[in-house]
Parts: structure tokens; C-alpha cells; sequence
């Protein structure tokens, strides 16, 4: 029988791995001690022969547990048969014989061999189980007592003391070089990922530093790591006890996830943060585009463009119609507070009055702006204003940011690396664009009320409920070129962006629209201010022009200033304040018909509403001093420098004078020139209405003239007629002439003070005043003698020395159609001369009457100097030939030559 041979110790391996079999194919977990020990199987040993002594060997190794234990001799389990079966499969019956024989004797020669043991050692046998005996007695009543539970109650007691003694001293350092241990390896992963595991924190620095653009470079980075070398972030290796590779996986997947969802949390703050500051006004464009690309960087499907749009768009609008809402009170309230004074409208044509004339001083002492700005309404004006510029601001301060960002966004910039899921087209930026252009001329259309010039009607030129109601057109003029400057100013800027047709036209429309307007309101308030400009008449005399008032000089400088703002306004010049600090605010534009045809009617207009304040003026009806009841500063005058100081211009006379001569200078000077100036600025001809003009002008002359020469002629001829038709003269008995009778002194004197009235307010007028009453007196003493039926020789005389007494001394005055009357005259009293008996000396009786005719002129000539010739009659003649239009120069000249003839041949 073979040797058994044991390389490797089967149950000690089994042992060790807590396996069942060698040949395991599951896991499993096996307690040999416990659950799965072969019954009788008390191990292996390398010293064990064959017991039947055939020699046979066994490799156990390859057995199992089971086959094993019934094998071994030594086992509780031996089976014999299967001991044959395996380790004799092929033994013979002769060979299983011999067997038996060996196992016996074997058997027998190991009983003999324990017999004389035993019989040897009895004694021993015997003596060790007494004393076995007795310990354990005495030991079940001392130390193995029950209750002491064997004597293992202490040592439990001490080692549980141990432990938890252990516990308290170890645990804590075990726990913590496991800490240490478990942070080195942290630490150990960290130092290799520690950008990723710094993310968080990295990202939160950024984003509080403003720089957006690096924690996106940062969260890109971070997101390349995780998706393409989690290994690297976080290495995977099986721990110490068997964990698998799966599990580290699942574990290094969720701490990854971790570190990671607290990077997009914080970039969801982040992009929750930039989409916010988008939606602030205040940001540079600069800022706002490199916020719509890092957020573009997110590749979510919102569109940030349309954040930024839609914001901007409703801020932009609300911030328009907040500032006009807030301006519009504001003006209303000012109109509250300055209310125009005095509910009756003379009271406020003197409050006008009061403003024009501060406005026309400063317009002639050259300092127009300043005095103008602050005349009429200055605070509502400056409200409106300002009105129109905050809301030009609210609108042109972000809507070139919009525009730009809005250009690039239609160009596709921003959509570089981001694929758009939106439904709104990009050309919706453009149309809100438009949208705030639109509510910028819906605003200022509804404050001004704006409309179409080919819709406006003539007469709708009502000024807008807001507008200040004591402002002066000088007032007016000035602000609302302000106003249209600031609105063409806008309308260029917003032209300049390109940002469709639709807003250019629109634009274009709107700043028509204004002109036209501003037109009819400067046009409404010029023809208002014309009517009631008389009250500015201060009857000072001119020192230019002689024999007129300042007053005309001040109706030129407001003509003047008027109708050149209304040029401005209606395109004539580009107000822009660009032009203003360049050379296009000297430049002349041409300007559309319609606004020449306003103009020009406008500034005829006002001519007759200035040739209606004159007639005013020269009325019984207007107090002499109203015009100095004008409370705004007079014009400073130094006392004598007044050439008008001591004409009495309380009375009418005198204001007739007065006004009649500044119709003359009207008709030689000022209208020709403003008419000239006028179409010269406007290029145009208006022949014709100035023909009219001048007509009308000379109407009014004609009319005023005749009203204060008629009252004079009435009252000569009444001292004519009463003279010459005396009841008590007796023309055909009379005696011959040795004075000349009172009636002549009275008609002569009455003329003195005519020629003292005139001289002394319009000496121009002074001929033809004087040539006209000549001419009545003249015709009236011509009707007066026919009536008379026959002359005497005395009668005849008189009439002549009478009549050529006024003839010598008013000779000056002597027209061609009187020096004719006096003819007719001479003849008449020729004709009615009755020859009587003792007539005959005629010649003596004429040098009598020369002889008293020469006293009487040599007597009276200092009284009636007035009427003699002076070395200055050529320039008076031209005076009086301008004062007169229809005066002849020839007139003079010829009444010289007929009275040089001799009388005598008349009588």
C-alpha cells in the first residue's frame, strides 16, 4: 500500500478562503469551523501507511472534503468501501486478502501493545483519575464555580474593562489616523484635480469680481475635464478589502456630480446675474454686448439678445412717456401759477406792449437774445424746453446702444456658437426701433399738436393748451427756434442711425410738421403783437430822420426780427446746433412755397395792422399819453437831444402832424426798403402789393391830412366870408382904402399859428399844408366877391389892396391853381367895377393904394415873417415835394412870374 502525499494542506486553504470547494464557481462565504467541518475528519498527516499494507498512494489534493473523510482511517466517517473504491480501485481479491491479514495482524499487534500498557500503568491510571477526580470537585466548588461562571467572570470583567479602557484611549487615535489617512488620499486626489475641486469657489471669485469671462473659460475647461477624463479628476482603484471596480466607479461618478452641480449652481446664479444686468439701462453698450456673448456661451435655448430687447424696449419707452408726463405737470403748473393778468384785454395789450418795447430796446441796442429769453412766459418756455430736451435725451441716450446691439444681432454675430431656437425674427429689433421713434413724435405732436402740412387748414393755428398766453411773438420767436433746433438736432441723430426708410420719413414728416406749426403760431402771435405794437408810440422825435417818431424805427427793428425768424423757422436756416457752431448758420437755404406765400402775407398783414395803430394814434379817441403809460424802462433819452420835447403832443392837431409825417417816411423810405429786403430774402417779387400798399398808404395820408386841414380850411373861410360879405360894407359906396380891414389880419394870423403848429411837429408838411388853405382861402374869396354886384371906385381898391396884401405875403404858398383862382379873381372885381363920375384920376387913387399896401407890409413884417422866402427854400421845397407827392416843383416858379405882373392892368 502506497504512501499518502499532502503538498498543500486542502482544509487550510478551504480554511483561509471560507470556500466549500476548490473548485468554487460562485462567491460564497463558508465558516469551516462552524457550519460545514467533515464529521470524523481530523486531519490529514504525511505519517499515515496504507492500513492493509498494499502500498498503494492517493493525491487527496484532488479529492473532496466528503471523499476525503470517508478515505482517511483516522475520520468518524471512514466508509470502507468507499476506502477501496478509491484507494485500491484495482486491487485483486489475493491482494484484498493479504490485506485483511495485515489489517489483523496490525489490530492484533496494537491491542497487545496497549494491554501491557495499561497492565504497566495502571497505578498511574488509577492515581491521575483520583486526582482528577478530586480538582475538579474542588474546582466546581472554588474557582469553576458555577456562579462565577467557571472562573471566566473576572477575566471577562477585565478584558471588557480592557477594551473599553482601549476603547477610550485608541479608539479616538485609531479614528483620527484614519481621518489623516482617508485626508491623505483626499488630498493626495485634490493635488492632482485641484482645479476641478477649486471650481466652485473659483467661479464665485470671479463672478464677484466682475470677470464673467474668465469663470465661463474656467466652467469650459472644467466641463472638458468631466466628460472626457473623469479618471484623471478622480482616479478608481479596488480598496484593500475586495470593494469593486464598479462601486469606486458608482462612488467617484457621485462625487463628481456633486462638485459639479455646485459649479452649474453657481453658473445658473451667474447667467441669472448677467440676464439681469441686461436689463439694466445704465450699462455701457460695450458692457452689454460681452454679456449677450458669454451668455450665448451657455448654449441654452432662451435667446439673451431678446432679454436685452424687450427690456430695453419697455424701459426706454416707459422712460420717455415718464419724463414728458413729469414735464407736462410741471408746465401746467407754472401756467397756474403766472396766469395772464386781467381778465380784460386791454390790460394784457399793455402787458404785450410792456414786453415788446423792453424787447425792441435790447433788439436795437444789439443785445436781442438775453432780453428776449426772459420776456414773456420765460418760465413756462424754458419748461417746454426742457420738456423737449429730456425727452430727446430719454430717447437718443439709449436707443444708439439698442441700435447698435440690434445691428449686430440682425447681422448674426452673436449666434457664432449658439445654435437659436427662437421664433421672433430679428427683424422685430428694428421695429422696436421704430416703435421709439414713433412714440418720440407722438409725444411731441400731442404737446405742440403737430400735423400734416397738406391737412392743416388756414385757420387752424391754435396755440397748444400748455403754451405760456402772455408771451410776446419776439418771445415766442426766440424759443421756438430754441425748441426747433433741439427737435432738428434729435431728428438728425436719429436720421444718422439708418434705421429703416419708414423712421427717416417719419422723422422728416415730424420736423415739417413743426416748422409748419411753429409758423402758424409765430404768424398768429406777429399779427396779434402788430395790432396793439401803437401803445409803444412814445412821441419822441427821431434824430436820424427828422419831423418822425422812433416809433417807426422800433416797427422796423420788430419787422426785421420777426420776419427773420420766421425765415429760420421755416427752413431758411439750419438751426441745428451743429450748423450754430459751424459755417451753416450763415448759410441760406431756399424754403418751400407754402412758407414763402405765409410769410409774405403775414408781413403785409402786419403793415396794415402798423398803418391801422397809426390811424389809432392819430384819433381823438387815443389819450396822448397812453403810450407813455407803457410801464417797461423808456428808451433813455438825454434831456434837449429830443427834437419832439416841446410839441404838445396832447393834442390831436399835433398827433395828426405827427403821425401824417410818418406816413411820408413810410412811403419814401421804410416801405421800399422792407418790401426789398423781403424779396430779396425770399426771392421773390411782390410788386404788386406793394403797389397796393403804397395806395393804401397814401389813402391813410390823404385821410388824416384832410382831417386836420379841413377844420383849418373851415375856419379861414369862415373869416374870409364873414369879411368879405360884412353886412355893414357897402363895396360899391366905400370910400377909398387907407387900411386894409382886420378879417385880412385874423386870416393871416390864424395862418401864422397853422404855420407854428406845423413848423414845430413836421415842418415837411408845413407847404403843403400852407398851399391848401391858400388855395380854399383863394376859392372862397373868389365865391364871396361874385356875390357881390357892383364895386365903387373905393370898392374896387379895397378889394384889391385886401386881396393882394394876402396874395404879397402868402406868395410862398401861392400854388398854380390859387395864383389862377386869384386871377379869376382880379378879373371879377374888373368885371363888377361901376364907373361913375369923378373917376377919372384911376392912377392916383392906385398909387394910394400902393403907398398904403407898402406901409401895411413894412408894418406887419415881423408878424408875418414866417411867410417870407429863406435862403433854405430850395431844400424846404424838396421837403415839402416829398411830404406832398403831388406837389409840383414848377408850381413855385410859375407863381413867382405871375406875380411879378402888374395889377393895374387888372383893375
Amino acid at each position: 500500500m502506497g504512501k499518502l502525499n499532502f503538498d498543500i494542506d486542502d482544509d487550510a486553504l478551504l480554511k483561509a478562503y471560507k470556500l466549500s470547494s476548490i473548485s468554487a464557481t460562485r462567491w460564497e462565504e463558508v465558516d469551516q469551523e462552524i457550519d460545514n467541518v467533515v464529521p470524523g475528519l481530523k486531519g490529514p498527516s504525511e505519517t499515515d501507511t496504507d492500513p492493509l499494507g498494499l502500498g498503494a498512494t492517493v493525491d487527496l489534493r484532488d479529492l473532496d472534503s466528503e471523499t476525503k473523510a470517508a478515505v482517511l482511517i483516522t475520520s468518524k466517517s471512514f466508509d470502507p468501501k468507499t476506502f477501496l473504491s478509491v484507494v485500491h480501485p484495482n486491487a485483486t481479491y489475493q491482494d484484498l486478502s493479504v490485506g485483511i491479514s495485515h489489517l489483523r495482524a496490525s489490530l492484533d499487534s496494537r491491542s497487545e501493545a496497549i494491554r501491557v500498557l495499561v497492565e504497566e500503568n495502571f497505578d498511574r491510571f488509577v492515581a491521575v483519575k483520583a486526582s482528577t477526580d478530586a480538582l475538579y470537585a474542588e474546582m466546581r466548588e472554588g474557582i469553576l464555580a458555577e456562579q462565577t461562571d467557571y472562573a471566566s467572570q473576572p477575566l471577562k470583567d477585565y478584558l471588557k474593562a480592557g477594551a473599553q479602557k482601549a476603547d477610550q484611549v485608541f479608539l479616538p487615535v485609531l479614528e483620527n489616523a484614519m481621518k489623516a489617512q482617508k485626508l491623505r488620499t483626499t488630498l493626495g486626489v485634490f493635488a492632482r484635480s485641484k482645479f476641478f475641486f477649486n471650481l466652485p469657489s473659483s467661479l464665485v471669485d470671479c463672478i464677484e469680481a466682475g470677470r464673467y469671462e474668465a469663470a465661463m473659460r474656467d466652467y469650459k475647461k472644467g466641463k472638458l475635464l468631466l466628460e472626457i477624463r473623469p479618471n484623471q479628476l478622480l482616479p478608481v482603484g479596488a480598496t484593500k478589502d475586495g470593494q469593486s471596480i464598479e462601486s469606486a466607479q458608482q462612488q467617484q461618478k457621485r462625487i463628481l456630480d456633486k462638485v459639479w452641480a455646485t459649479v452649474e449652481k453657481v453658473m445658473t446664479q451667474m447667467r441669472n446675474e448677467l440676464l439681469a444686468k441686461l436689463q439694466e439701462s445704465s450699462r455701457s453698450v460695450e458692457e452689454q454686448e460681452k454679456t449677450i456673448e458669454i451668455l450665448y456661451e451657455f448654449g441654452s435655448s432662451d435667446e439673451p439678445a431678446w432679454t436685452y430687447f424687450d427690456a430695453q424696449h419697455k424701459h426706454i419707452m416707459q422712460h420717455m412717456r415718464d419724463t414728458y408726463t413729469a414735464a407736462t405737470k410741471t408746465i401746467e403748473a407754472l401756467n397756474q401759477k403766472s396766469p395772464v393778468s386781467g381778465p380784460d384785454g386791454a390790460s394784457f395789450n399793455r402787458e404785450l406792449a410792456e414786453q415788446l418795447q423792453v424787447c425792441v430796446q435790447a433788439i436795437e441796442a444789439k443785445q436781442p437774445d438775453g432780453v428776449i429769453a426772459q420776456s414773456g412766459g420765460q418760465e413756462v418756455w424754458e419748461a417746454i424746453q426742457t420738456m423737449v430736451k429730456n425727452v430727446s435725451e430719454a430717447m437718443l441716450t439709449p436707443l444708439p446702444n439698442f441700435w447698435r446691439i440690434s445691428k449686430a444681432f440682425m447681422e448674426g454675430r452673436y449666434k457664432k456658437n449658439a445654435a437659436s431656437s427662437s421664433r421672433r425674427s430679428p427683424s422685430q429689433c428694428r421695429t422696436m426701433a421704430l416703435d421709439i421713434v414713433k412714440l418720440y413724435i407722438a409725444l411731441l405732436s400731442e404737446f405742440f399738436m403737430f400735423s400734416d402740412m397738406a391737412v392743416m387748414s388756414p385757420g387752424r393755428n391754435t396755440a397748444p393748451p400748455l403754451f405760456p398766453k402772455s408771451s410776446n411773438s419776439l418771445a415766442t420767436a426766440h424759443h421756438l427756434m430754441k425748441i426747433l433746433g433741439e427737435v432738428q438736432d434729435s431728428v438728425n441723430d436719429v436720421s444718422g442711425m439708418e434705421i429703416s426708410n419708414e423712421a427717416t420719413s417719419s422723422l422728416k414728416n415730424l420736423l415739417e410738421s413743426a416748422r409748419w406749426k411753429f409758423e402758424d403760431l409765430l404768424v398768429s402771435a406777429w399779427l396779434r403783437d402788430a395790432n396793439v405794437f401803437y401803445h409803444l408810440e412814445t412821441w419822441i422825435g427821431s434824430t436820424v430822420d427828422a419831423y418822425t417818431t422812433v416809433y417807426l424805427s422800433h416797427m422796423r427793428s420788430f419787422q426785421r426780427q420777426i420776419t427773420t425768424a420766421a425765415f429760420k423757422i421755416a427752413g431758411g436756416v439750419d438751426l441745428s446746433s451743429s450748423a450754430s457752431s459751424s459755417s451753416r448758420a450763415k448759410q441760406q437755404n431756399p424754403i418751400a412755397s407754402e412758407f414763402v406765400t405765409k410769410i409774405t402775407k403775414a408781413f403785409l398783414d402786419s403793415l396794415y395792422a402798423f398803418l391801422d395803430g397809426l390811424v389809432h394814434l392819430a384819433s381823438d379817441e387815443f389819450p396822448s399819453g397812453e403810450g407813455s403809460k407803457v410801464s417797461a424802462p423808456a428808451p433813455s433819452v438825454v434831456p434837449g437831444s429830443n427834437p419832439l420835447e416841446l410839441v404838445k403832443v396832447e393834442e390831436a392837431d399835433t398827433r395828426v402832424l405827427l403821425v401824417v409825417s410818418n406816413f411820408g417816411h413810410l412811403m419814401r423810405i421804410l416801405i421800399p426798403s422792407m418790401t426789398s429786403e423781403l424779396e430779396t430774402a425770399l426771392n421773390i417779387s411782390i410788386s404788386n402789393e406793394k403797389k397796393t400798399l403804397m395806395t393804401v398808404v397814401q389813402e391813410l395820408d390823404k385821410t388824416l391830412f384832410e382831417s386836420y386841414f379841413k377844420p383849418k380850411s373851415a375856419a379861414l373861410t369862415a373869416i374870409v366870408r364873414n369879411g368879405i360879405l360884412d353886412p355893414q360894407m357897402d363895396w360899391y359906396e366905400t370910400p377909398q382904402p387907407k387900411e386894409i380891414r382886420p378879417y385880412v389880419y385874423e386870416t393871416l394870423m390864424y395862418l401864422v399859428g397853422v404855420h407854428a403848429q406845423v413848423s414845430a411837429a413836421a415842418a415837411p408838411l408845413l407847404e403843403r399844408t400852407l398851399n391848401a388853405l391858400v388855395e380854399d382861402v383863394a376859392e372862397e374869396a373868389l365865391r364871396c366877391f361874385r356875390q357881390v354886384k357892383r364895386f365903387g371906385m373905393g370898392g374896387m381898391l379895397r378889394a384889391t389892396l385886401e386881396i393882394e396884401f394876402m396874395h404879397q405875403t402868402l406868395s410862398r404858398y401861392v400854388t398854380a391853381s390859387a395864383d389862377k383862382t386869384l386871377s379869376e379873381l382880379y378879373t371879377k372885381i374888373s368885371q363888377a367895377y361901376a364907373k361913375r363920375p369923378g373917376d377919372e384920376n384911376l392912377q392916383a387913387h392906385l398909387d394910394g393904394v400902393k403907398k398904403t399896401l407898402a406901409d401895411a407890409r413894412r408894418a406887419t413884417g415881423i408878424e408875418f415873417l414866417c411867410f417870407r422866402q429863406t435862403k433854405d427854400r430850395s431844400k424846404d421845397k424838396k421837403a415839402a415835394a416829398a411830404a406832398d407827392p403831388n406837389a409840383s416843383g414848377s408850381e413855385s416858379r410859375t407863381r413867382e412870374r405871375r406875380r411879378e405882373r402888374p395889377r393895374e392892368g387888372k383893375a
